[in-house]
């Protein structure tokens, strides 16, 4: 089969290297808008159009482009009937989520979105401990401490709610789909964002404290002020039970016995905090491309169908529509809330 890459910055050329290592994949294709980047891959450029993508029998495609431009280019591959994979955020417009779910209903191919650290062994091995004793859980305590230094919001996109969102929308994605994805629904919520101006437009700090449908009460803090990428966890506290993820990318499974916290080494993946294979971003993509390209069956096993993850789209947007509303709304809070650089 032929695959199609549509943007080609650090996740298109992360999902080149392991397009190149799946002896499924006989050629791979690109398209980027960038000049410079056409010209150094000329032979594998394609024009995205159905006389190029029928002449190049690609079959399958990955938009890993800018976060703003993933409905743009949903929509048209939708049109082409090319199997589709939606780096996350799938769109960052509620109404154009509710638009391409929609559009896709009556899609014959494969139309996911990437949330990897769903494929995890930590997390599989918590969602299995969770089915088990969710009854049991009265508090889930989650961290997102990573590092963004101003190189990476001097691009022309990110940290600009216009065209990427900040630290929820962004990174801490993955833990709130984690939450999500083990604990169910989120039917309410509390909200605390702030903002470094000098850095970005969006929101770098936020605290989050969610109840789930399930009765089960989580909290998230997340932040890219951090020095370093620390790490990125879950804490389940049950009546007579507590399980730990951590790892800088929900990695490491632990438990406890009595104060003792204990590694389960067949439950965890060692990743480095470097980019790139074998680095933070972990084994969860290459499980997800297997799952992919596999023709058969259409459904993912990891519920990435773009129509059972609008959720987390609504989760987020309901946040940062309630926070605007409240800064508007209470002049006291708003002054509370703001300090020097958050202007």
């Amino acid at each position: 089969m032929n695959v199609l890459i549509i943007g080609f910055g650090a996740a298109g050329k992360y999902y080149h290297q392991l397009l190149k290592k799946n002896k499924k994949v006989k050629k791979i294709f690109i398209y980027d808008i960038d000049n410079k980047i056409k010209n150094k891959i000329k032979e594998n450029f394609t024009e995205l159009n159905k006389k190029k993508l029928f002449e190049n029998k690609i079959t399958h495609a990955i938009i890993s482009t800018p976060s703003f431009l993933h409905y743009k280019y949903s929509k048209i591959l939708i049109d082409l009937n090319l199997n589709l994979m939606i780096e996350k955020p799938m769109v960052l417009n509620i109404n154009n989520a509710r638009k391409l779910v929609k559009l896709s209903k009556n899609y014959k191919k494969k139309c996911w979105v990437v949330f990897q650290n769903r494929c995890n062994l930590a997390i599989q091995k918590l969602k299995t401990e969770v089915s088990k004793r969710k009854n049991k859980i009265f508090y889930v305590d989650s961290k997102l401490l990573w590092h963004r230094n101003e190189k990476y919001y001097r691009s022309n996109w990110h940290g600009k709610y216009e065209t990427d969102g900040g630290v929820l929308t962004n990174q801490a994605i993955h833990l709130i789909d984690s939450l999500i994805y083990l604990f169910g629904k989120i039917k309410k919520f509390q909200a605390l964002l702030r903002f470094n101006k000098k850095k970005l437009e969006a929101e770098d700090f936020g605290i989050l404290n969610f109840i789930h449908k399930s009765n089960i009460v989580s909290s998230v803090v997340a932040t890219t002020r951090a020095n370093e990428n620390y790490e990125s966890s879950i804490d389940v506290i049950m009546e007579k039970k507590r399980l730990t993820i951590s790892g800088v990318s929900l990695n490491i499974f632990n438990k406890y016995q009595s104060h003792l916290k204990i590694l389960e080494k067949k439950n965890s993946e060692i990743f480095s905090n470097k980019k790139g294979l074998y680095g933070a971003m972990g084994n969860g993509h290459k499980k997800i491309l297997d799952e992919f390209l596999n023709e058969n069956p259409k459904k993912s096993s990891y519920d990435l169908e773009i129509y059972k993850n609008l959720h987390i789209l609504e989760v987020l947007h309901s946040i940062y529509n309630s926070y605007k509303v409240e800064k508007l709304k209470n002049i006291a809070f708003k002054q509370s809330i703001l300090g020097k650089n958050e202007k």
